[in-house]
């Protein structure tokens, strides 16, 4: 391998190079080091979300400590929910409701149509 530098070598680095701006230091390392921690959740809906879930579940939690009937409540109640998850028509409600969300969803990302009204343009 030839280590000598040939012409194209020496009129790279015979050019002169730009000098860089005098805050790029101070600049990245306020974007990398000393930049302020990103929260966890950073939509509001995901500490809506995670609200909701723990409040259900400290309510839950205190419910079954204080109230010990109320365990066979929650049983009934998942009993319900699993004998109308075997009726066949809620599956059928559950895809039509479905269905008509993704139309409405794939309606308004359509393109918007613009009619030219008399005496505009």
């Amino acid at each position: 391998m030839n280590r000598e530098p040939d012409d194209l070598d020496r009129a790279l680095l015979a050019l002169p190079l730009e000098e860089p701006p005098a805050d790029l230091r101070a600049s990245i390392l306020a974007a990398t080091i000393y930049a302020p921690p990103a929260p966890s959740f950073a939509r509001t809906w995901e500490i809506a979300a995670l609200g909701t879930f723990l409040a259900i579940g400290a309510w839950l939690s205190l419910a079954l400590l204080w109230n010990p009937s109320f365990s066979g409540q929650v049983a009934g109640a998942g009993g319900l929910v699993a004998g109308a998850l075997a009726e066949p028509n809620t599956f059928g409600w559950l895809a039509t409701g479905v269905a008509i969300a993704f139309v409405v969803s794939l309606i308004n990302r359509m393109p918007r149509l613009h009619f030219a009204r008399p005496g505009r343009s």
